[in-house]
């Protein structure tokens, strides 16, 4: 009962966040969920803007515990790598920036890492995918840092 009103208590604060840029420029955002298995068979991202379309979200993951998310200041973005064919891949939520001087538009910027050549992988299927409160802005885009390249989708 202690560690669930106390996380309540740390959603609460994490979630009523405002907005503001950081020093380097960087917008607040908190990862929800992080997972290795579990996401979807084709590379995608998906921005709930309010708690059913959450619930949803959280249904095809098969997660039961939703959090809730004030929607009036945030919407929750999911990027889902895809499918591959062993371990050793992972994807994380680096930095959201506004795009340019248009605060209408969130650039999320996600790191996607692969095996290196000779690194001890599992040999099962995996599907990494990542979970985040953003602030709430009318478009988001995700651009994918990996390797040394970058690609916006």
């Amino acid at each position: 009962m202690k560690k669930a009103l106390i996380l309540t208590v740390l959603i609460g604060m994490l979630v009523s966040c405002k907005s503001k840029k950081d020093a380097n420029g960087s917008l607040p955002f908190t990862i929800l969920k992080e997972e290795a298995h579990g996401g979807r068979e084709i590379p995608a991202n998906q921005t709930a803007r309010n708690q059913q379309e959450l619930e949803q979200l959280y249904k095809q993951l098969n997660v039961a515990d939703v959090p809730e998310v004030d929607f009036t200041k945030n919407n929750v973005i999911a990027v889902f790598l895809g499918q591959k064919r062993n371990g050793g891949y992972s994807v994380t939520i680096k930095k959201v920036v506004f795009d340019g001087d248009d605060t209408s538009k969130v650039i999320v910027l996600a790191k996607a890492t692969e095996p290196k050549k000779d690194q001890a992988v599992t040999m099962a299927l995996t599907s990494p995918y990542c979970v985040a409160i953003i602030p709430k802005t009318e478009k988001v885009a995700v651009m994918y840092i990996q390797d040394g390249f970058s690609t916006q989708k």
